[in-house]
């Protein structure tokens, strides 16, 4: 594909368009969204504007005319608001909620390589329609200005800008918009081989002022100078090495991730070159052998130098949980909307960070559990207004970082869950037995929602009721090494917490021996380790507990994992938990902390019940890295009785 200048879209040029257009788009619909809710301002306005008005300039530097009609349309109604030449309705708001939908649909067919001129063009509402009566209606476009007054006008584009020509063809733009170009280098029209980082213009211009704010919003290029020219302009030109210095650089996924896994064995050599300083002279050198502690010393120094790498890699690949949670708004109200039910969607904790790796696999998860709250979680609006609650319900999503997690609350104010209903449903689909149902707690019912396939909605809908949601919720994060639990009061709402790793690609664990196997336990996990003795072991129902502090613990033994024999005479147990689910693991001895790298166990072995990966120590021994989870899931069913 190339622009009517000649120029080759490369891949690179693709994707890094394709990444601004979804900031730009990401802003026009959080924009619409808030006009919806009665955010009428000027600032909002001059925002949705600006985005449109760069993201036309964008499509049409690489040669997308029918994007950038399309958008010229958009941006031309923005204009029409802020100039209060029409008003924001719910028609209108939803006119734009569409656009943006269709905007979507072609830059989904520029990824794909298809040209998305095909694509309706965005109707636009006739101004004096909807101006205020005995108002002026003015037209979209700026006046030139009257004044002929000249100035040079210097720009700088930043030194990592990947797309200089856009940059100044954006900057042309703007500035074209306060007055008349007379003269430019480069020009215009000469721009599509343009890769200088400095650009020179004159302009015919009221007020020099104005420069500068009409340049504000545009990214990696900056206003150098601008001098009055009081003579005819010269030929203008520039030297073409001025420069900026920039804060940021776009670095790829996949390079980050190939930076993570050199980290990762890096880590491993630090850990084998420790261990074996350790080694010498059973870790006590010599002070006349200057050449082991010299030795001693490099290490220590790796080990530093290896750590500061290790955690800037790790803040490279973090990302504010703000860019998944931006999706999230107009889900829920179009979700409200199409029930019948008035919701609206608080986002809190934007800032928090996570790895970009887990960020992508929480999108589904999260879309579930927010369908599942609109449906099931908030009331209609007449229900809640004969429970004394406002008409619009509320969910609030909340991210947090804690003890090396990311919590994630997913709050609604609804009616709760009804535990009868569960009941009545596991009853019907034989789950539970009538003597069952009668012992559950309340916090074994809520447990039930994640059973496959349960669902309590008498009809399938177009939002829920299929039989897909909770289960699927549960194993998606579950391969996340995360936990979901559900805490809901009757008549005041639901809370569904999501628990989730910072990273999975080095992780803190508690190395343990049993038999000839050695496992890791993520350290997150482990509660604490207990000696075993005759007082403190137990048999109820043919199953060994361990007794602790007045309760039972279901004991088993990391050998389970080959479906080998519940091992006797190991000496500890290592009990581990998520949630309020705990179960005591035998193990034959205890290695200690360690900080291992975690690796996939390949294609060849593929998925093995009760590890989620393998790692290197630094001694070279393999150490498989143990699922918890594998191990809770029975935990539930152990017996409650009290040790006697």
């Amino acid at each position: 594909m190339a622009s009517d200048g000649g120029w080759t879209l490369t891949d690179d040029d693709r994707q890094i368009f394709l990444v601004e257009a979804e900031e730009m788009v990401q802003v026009l619909e959080e924009g619409a969204l808030e006009l919806e809710r009665g955010g009428y301002g000027p600032e909002l306005l001059q925002a949705m504007f600006r985005a449109a008005h760069t993201l036309k300039g964008n499509s049409g530097m690489i040669g997308e005319d029918g994007m950038a009609g399309y958008l010229h349309n958009m941006e031309a109604l923005f204009d029409d608001l802020r100039g209060e030449r029409i008003a924001v309705t719910p028609a209108l708001v939803q006119q734009v909620l569409s656009g943006i939908d269709a905007l979507r649909e072609m830059l989904a067919q520029f990824a794909q390589g298809a040209s998305p001129s095909a694509v309706q063009p965005m109707p636009r509402e006739d101004p004096a329609a909807a101006a205020s009566p005995g108002g002026d209606v003015m037209p979209a476009h700026v006046q030139e200005p009257s004044a002929q007054r000249r100035f040079v006008v210097t720009l700088a584009v930043d030194a990592e800008c990947a797309m200089p020509a856009v940059r100044v063809f954006q900057a042309y733009q703007e500035l074209s918009r306060l007055g008349r170009i007379e003269g430019a280098d480069p020009q215009q029209d000469s721009l599509s081989n343009f890769q200088g980082r400095s650009a020179t213009l004159v302009l015919s211009v009221e007020r020099a002022d104005e420069v500068e704010g009409a340049l504000a919003g545009l990214e990696e290029i900056h206003l150098e100078s601008v001098k009055e020219q009081a003579a005819a302009p010269a030929s203008p030109g520039g030297d073409g090495e001025r420069e900026a210095a920039t804060q940021t650089v776009r670095v790829r996924v996949d390079v980050l991730d190939k930076l993570m896994n050199l980290v990762g064995e890096l880590v491993l050599d630090r850990t084998r070159i420790s261990d074996l300083v350790a080694g010498l002279d059973g870790g006590k050198p010599h002070e006349e052998d200057e050449r082991q502690a010299e030795l001693a010393r490099a290490s220590l120094h790796l080990g530093r130098v290896t750590l500061d790498l290790q955690e800037t890699i790790m803040k490279a690949r973090m990302l504010p949980i703000e860019q998944l949670f931006r999706r999230f708004p107009r889900l829920v109200r179009d979700l409200g909307a199409r029930s019948g039910k008035h919701v609206h969607l608080e986002l809190y904790g934007q800032d928090t960070e996570l790895d970009r790796m887990i960020m992508d696999e929480l999108g589904d998860p999260l879309t579930h559990i927010l369908r599942n709250a609109v449906d099931h979680g908030i009331e209609c609006p007449e229900l809640r207004m004969l429970a004394g609650k406002p008409e619009e319900g509320r969910i609030a999503l909340r991210a947090a970082t804690e003890e090396g997690y990311v919590i994630i609350d997913v709050v609604d104010d609804g009616a709760g869950i009804d535990q009868e209903a569960v009941k009545r449903t596991a009853l019907a689909r034989g789950i539970l037995t009538p003597e069952q149902a009668e012992r559950l707690t309340q916090r074994e019912v809520e447990d039930l929602l994640f059973a496959p396939g349960f669902s309590t909605a008498e009809e399938v809908t177009e939002i829920s009721g299929r039989g897909v949601g909770l289960d699927a919720v549960r194993a998606s994060l579950e391969r996340l090494s995360g936990t979901i639990e559900v805490l809901s009061e009757p008549g005041r709402g639901t809370t569904f917490r999501l628990r989730i790793p910072l990273t999975l690609a080095i992780l803190r664990a508690l190395l343990v021996r049993t038999g000839d196997e050695v496992y890791a336990l993520p350290i997150g996990a482990v509660r604490q380790i207990v000696k075993l003795s005759e007082r403190n072991l137990h048999t109820a129902h043919g199953r060994p507990l361990l007794s602790d502090r007045g309760s039972l613990i279901g004991l088993q033994s990391l050998s389970r994992v080959f479906e080998g024999p519940e091992r006797e005479g190991e000496p500890f147990a290592v009990v581990v938990g998520a949630g309020d689910r705990q179960v005591a693991l035998r193990v034959g001895a205890l290695m200690g902390e360690r900080e291992i790298v975690l690796k996939s166990l390949g294609d060849f072995l593929g998925t093995v019940p009760g590890l989620t990966g393998a790692t290197i120590l630094g001694s070279g021994e393999l150490a498989l890295v143990a699922d918890v989870r594998y191990f809770l899931r029975g935990a539930a069913a152990a017996p409650k009785e009290q040790a006697t």
